[in-house]
């Protein structure tokens, strides 16, 4: 009679979870009893996550909206994958720079720093470890997808009953506890969001500041940790992106002023696209020869557009001007000896450039002959003095 039908009435109430999802009481209480009854604290209740829980949610939808059909979007990937394998090696105590990590992906020679053998063996050992952790973020090997599949399959009752962040975290503390490493459970948050349609681009974000010494393990303490690490990733990569943004934009304006049918402006764009790229590539995407894309190529170069980082003369690879540290981190090649011929020495001449170089250091160490200074002036000088001093005492 007052217009309210017996069927609404009889609806079951609903509530929201913690990620937003529609479920009713009973399945509220299914969630709470995941795993057995002995552990219904380990859910940390809503009031102590739900604003770090909407920030991070925010935070990482609109990077997701921004990249997804970003032109820069693969240099933004490849620059994000640097920083969380660096970030991820650091928390396990290995350090590295970012740029020494970047030569050793793109197949260059990096200066190895360190004052003896056991500094230099810790900075290979630190790149071997970040380069695992990009393998595991980028290009998985076959039994690393394995392990990355174990851990989807952890993830998903949480994920699908508690929401993709808040289910991912329990879900990560809960194969950590298992005794299982970090590295397979940060490679499959990207699938496991991507999955749930959070995200549509495989964002590296890894928490990897949750795990630092000196974090409470804790649920109540450690989820709003690890959800605050997620946000700060993604205003990090942000900011990058703006960057990345103004770089690109600052060397468009000044290649113009070219001819309309130049195709200066869609070089840069293709550069900006890649981390680094060879005269060959840029060719191959504007469809042009390779003598011309080498002089647009050089006449970006005399203008300060792009830098050369390989400290060679052939198969040299470019990059805009974000790139210059990789220039530094990478190893010249060595001098020519003047005369020389192009290749590698014969065995017999490079003997004989031994022998002679020895006979030359022989030469240059011998030992002076010993100085020995002459008294004699100082002696009478001396004498002299003594006759005068008897004189006035007499």
């Amino acid at each position: 009679m007052c217009g309210i039908s017996v069927e609404r009435n009889e609806r079951p109430r609903s509530t929201l979870t913690a990620d937003g999802q529609k479920v009713s009481r009973a399945e509220r209480r299914a969630i709470t009893d995941w795993s057995s009854g002995a552990q219904k604290e380990a859910v940390p209740a809503l009031d102590d996550i739900a604003a770090v829980l909407t920030r991070t949610a925010l935070r990482c939808g609109q990077l997701d909206q921004q990249i997804y059909r970003h032109p820069l979007r693969d240099v933004i990937l490849f620059r994000s994958r640097l920083e969380a394998a660096r970030n991820c090696a650091a928390v396990d105590g290995f350090l590295v720079d970012t740029w020494h990590l970047a030569a050793v992906l793109e197949g260059l020679r990096p200066r190895i720093r360190g004052q003896d053998v056991f500094e230099r063996g810790t900075e290979i050992d630190a790149a071997r470890v970040a380069f695992t952790q990009y393998q595991w973020l980028a290009r998985p090997t076959g039994l690393q997808k394995k392990a990355i599949t174990q851990a989807r399959a952890v993830s998903k009752p949480l994920t699908q009953s508690l929401g993709p962040f808040l289910g991912s975290a329990l879900a990560f503390r809960q194969w950590i506890e298992a005794g299982e490493s970090r590295a397979p459970f940060r490679g499959a948050l990207m699938e496991v969001w991507r999955e749930d349609g959070v995200l549509r681009t495989p964002l590296p974000l890894t928490g990897a500041a949750a795990f630092r010494s000196g974090t409470s393990w804790d649920v109540r303490t450690w989820v709003p940790c690890w959800l605050q690490a997620l946000e700060d990733e993604a205003d990090a990569i942000r900011i990058m992106t703006r960057t990345l943004e103004a770089s690109w934009r600052a060397a468009r304006l000044q290649a113009g002023g070219q001819r309309r049918t130049s195709r200066a402006r869609a070089a840069i764009d293709v550069i900006a696209a890649h981390p680094v790229i060879s005269a060959t590539t840029l060719a191959t995407r504007l469809s042009m020869s390779i003598k011309a894309a080498c002089q647009l190529l050089e006449r970006f170069l005399k203008k300060g557009l792009i830098v050369e980082v390989t400290h060679r003369s052939a198969r040299r690879l470019f990059a805009l001007q974000d790139m210059a540290p990789l220039r530094e981190t990478v190893q010249p090649r060595a001098q020519v000896v003047p005369g020389r011929k192009r290749g590698r020495p014969p065995a017999s001449a490079a003997e004989d450039d031994m022998n002679v170089a020895d006979t030359e250091s022989v030469q240059d160490f011998s030992p002076l002959e010993r100085w020995t200074p002459d008294y004699s002036e100082l002696e009478v000088a001396m004498a002299a003095i003594d006759r005068l001093m008897e004189k006035t005492y007499l």
